[in-house]
C-alpha cells in the first residue's frame, strides 16, 4: 500500500454486495455523471456505494488528486468508471479513486473533513491530517474551492479570469459511466476482480483479505489497521464481541503507533514501536497470521492460496485479537508482562527505518522465551544483547538484503538473534559471542573486512550536498543511545510507551512517594525480575 496516499475512504460509503440479492440487479443507470450527481442532496449520491470488500481508497498522492480535479474541469480525458446497479444502490466496481477525488473537492474533505471524522472518529492520524492539508493547499491555490465555483455560477465576479473557463466547464463536464450487466452479487464480485486485475492489479495482501474478508484474520487486520475505527467489518457480530474487537484493536494500535512519527529526519529516540501508523495493513496482516499460526501467504507471497474460513459469530476474531495483544503487550505496554523493548534497538535500521521483518522475528523470539520460561534469563543478559544489537545493526540490513523480505528473512533474523541470545544465556562474554557468531557457517558476515557493508545505507554514495535524512538520524541516535535512560534492574533501555514508576523502598516497608524513592523500570522488571534478582542474590 502507498505509504503517502491521501485517505479518501470516507467519501463513498461501503455496503455488502449481497444487498443486491433478491432485488432487480444489472440494470443500467446514467452514462454521464456530472458533478451534480455527487452533491449531497442528489439521489444518485445518496445510494452510491463501494463494495464492502473493496480496497481502501488510500493510494493516491496529493498531486494525483489535484490532476484528476484539474482534468475533470479542463475536460481532458478521464477513464470511464464502471458501476453495478442493484435495486436502489449504485456500486462502484472500478473508479472509486476517481470519483472520491472529485467528491473530496466538492465536500472539502481530503481525509480530515466531516465525513472522515464521522467514519474514523475525531482523533485522526497526524499523517492523514498532514496529507489532507497538503492536498487542500495544492488544490485551493491552483484550482480554488468548490464552493467558490458554486458561488461564481450566480455571482461571476467572485471568480478569477483563470477560473472562469473551468467554472463554465463545471456545468458540462462528466465521467463516462459503464454498467456491469451482472444479475447477482456473486457475478458482480467476479466482475470486480476481473476488471481490477486487468487494469491495476490488486495488491497481494488486499486480494488475500478481499477473498477471505469474512475470516478472523482479515477482520482482525482491518480492525487493528484503523485502531477499531473506520468501517465496521464486524458489525454483524453480537454487541459484546464488537466491543472486544474495538477495544482490543485500539489497544494494539496505540501500543504500536503512538507517539506518531511525522515526516523528515527522525530526531528523537521516542519513536513509535512499529513505524508510521498509516497504510499499515500488509504488516498487520502478517503479524495477525504469525501470532495465530495461520498458514497463509504473507504480504510478499506471489501465490494466493485458498480462502480462509469465515468467522460467523466473531468469536475467532476476538480470539485472534487477544492473542495479538498478548504478544504486542509483551513487547511494549504497561502490562506487568511487558519487557518494554526499545524500538530503536530492536526494530529500526541505523538510518531510522522501521523493519517489519525485525519486529516479526523478535515477536517470535519473545513469545518463545515466555513459553520456555526463560524471561528472567533474558533479563539477565539483556544489556549485553542490546549492546550487540546496536553495534551490529548493519547485519540485520544485510540479512534482509541477501534473503529478501517477508518469510524469506524472518527465519534468518530469528536464527541469528536467537543464537546470539542463547550464547549470552550460556554465560559467554561479549567478545566470545562475537567470535561464536563469526565462526558460524551461516553468519560469517561478522567476519567481513569491507567497511562499505558496515556503513549506513545513506553514506555509501557520499557527495558534497547536505546530509541525507538517514545520515542525520544515524548521527543523532549514535549520540543519544549511550546516555539513554536504562532500567535499574536489567540495565536495558526503556521506551516511553513501556515503563513503571517503582518504589525503591516498597510501600509495605514505609517507602514514601518522593522522587528520590522512584525508579523508572520495565514493567516486567518491576513486577517480577527485581524479586527474582533479589532472591538469587540473597
Amino acid at each position: 500500500m502507498a505509504a503517502n496516499g491521501v485517505n479518501l475512504d470516507a467519501l463513498i460509503p461501503r455496503a455488502d454486495l449481497s444487498v443486491g440479492d433478491g432485488v432487480v440487479a444489472g440494470e443500467t443507470g446514467p452514462t454521464q455523471l456530472t458533478y451534480s450527481h455527487f452533491k449531497e442532496d442528489d439521489f444518485f449520491a445518496k445510494f452510491l456505494r463501494k463494495p464492502e470488500f473493496q480496497r481502501e481508497t488510500v493510494h493516491w498522492s496529493p498531486k494525483k488528486i489535484y490532476d484528476l480535479v484539474a482534468d475533470f474541469l479542463d475536460r481532458r480525458l478521464v477513464p470511464a468508471v464502471i458501476l453495478w446497479r442493484a435495486g436502489q444502490f449504485n456500486f462502484v466496481v472500478d473508479g472509486a479513486h476517481r470519483i472520491s477525488a472529485l467528491m473530496a473537492w466538492i465536500y472539502d474533505d481530503y481525509g480530515d473533513g466531516d465525513r472522515s471524522k464521522e467514519l474514523f472518529g475525531p482523533r485522526l492520524p497526524p499523517e492523514q491530517v498532514a496529507l489532507a492539508g497538503k492536498t487542500r493547499t495544492l488544490i485551493d491555490k491552483n484550482i480554488g474551492k468548490f464552493k467558490l465555483y458554486q458561488a461564481g455560477l450566480t455571482y461571476p465576479s467572485v471568480v478569477t479570469d483563470s477560473q472562469t473557463a473551468r467554472m463554465s466547464n463545471l456545468t458540462i463536464a462528466f465521467f463516462v459511466a459503464q454498467w456491469v450487466p451482472a444479475t447477482s452479487a456473486k457475478a458482480a464480485e467476479e466482475s470486480f476482480f476481473t476488471i481490477n486485475d486487468a487494469a491495476t492489479p490488486l495488491d497481494k495482501t488486499e486480494k488475500r483479505i478481499i477473498r477471505s474478508r469474512e475470516s478472523a484474520a482479515a477482520i482482525s487486520s482491518r480492525a487493528i489497521a484503523h485502531g477499531g475505527s473506520g468501517y465496521s467489518y464486524w458489525k454483524k457480530f453480537p454487541d459484546g464481541v464488537q466491543k472486544t474487537i474495538i477495544d482490543t484493536s485500539k489497544d494494539i494500535y496505540t501500543a504500536l503507533y503512538r507517539p506518531p512519527m511525522l515526516e523528515g529526519p527522525v530526531d528523537t529516540l521516542d519513536v513509535p514501536v512499529a513505524g508510521r501508523g498509516y497504510s499499515v495493513l500488509p504488516f498487520v496482516f502478517d503479524l495477525v497470521n504469525q501470532v495465530n499460526a495461520t498458514k497463509v501467504a504473507d504480504s510478499t507471497g506471489a501465490k494466493i492460496k485458498d480462502r480462509l474460513e469465515p468467522d460467523a459469530e466473531g468469536a475467532d476474531t476476538a480470539k485472534y485479537l487477544r492473542r495479538v495483544w498478548r504478544t504486542v503487550s509483551r513487547l511494549t505496554s504497561k502490562e506487568p508482562t511487558s519487557l518494554g523493548m526499545h524500538p530503536v534497538v530492536y526494530y529500526y535500521t541505523r538510518g531510522g527505518a522501521f523493519s517489519p521483518w525485525a519486529f516479526l522475528a523478535w515477536s517470535q523470539i519473545i513469545d518463545r522465551i515466555f513459553a520456555e520460561g526463560k524471561v528472567n534469563r533474558f533479563c539477565d543478559v539483556r544489556s549485553e544483547m542490546e549492546r550487540f544489537l546496536i553495534a551490529h545493526k548493519w547485519v540485520m540490513t544485510e540479512i534482509i538484503h541477501k534473503n529478501g523480505s517477508g518469510d524469506r528473512s524472518i527465519p534468518w533474523l530469528d536464527r541469528y538473534w536467537s543464537l546470539a541470545l542463547q550464547s549470552f544465556m550460556d554465560g559467554k562474554t561479549y567478545d566470545e559471542v562475537i567470535q561464536t557468531m563469526s565462526d558460524h557457517k551461516d553468519f560469517g558476515l561478522l567476519r567481513t573486512k569491507d567497511p562499505m557493508i558496515r556503513m549506513a545505507a545513506a553514506d555509501k554514495k557520499p557527495g558534497t550536498g547536505k546530509f541525507a535524512a538517514k545520515t542525520t538520524t544515524a548521527a543523532i541516535w549514535d549520540a543519544a543511545l549511550p546516555g539513554a535512560p536504562r532500567c535499574p534492574y536489567c540495565s536495558g533501555l526503556w521506551h516511553r510507551n513501556s515503563f513503571h514508576g517503582d518504589h525503591v523502598s516498597p510501600k509495605r516497608e514505609g517507602g514514601d512517594n518522593r522522587q528520590s524513592n522512584e525508579a523508572i523500570a520495565h514493567p516486567y522488571c518491576d513486577a517480577t525480575y527485581k524479586d527474582y534478582k533479589a532472591a538469587r542474590a540473597a
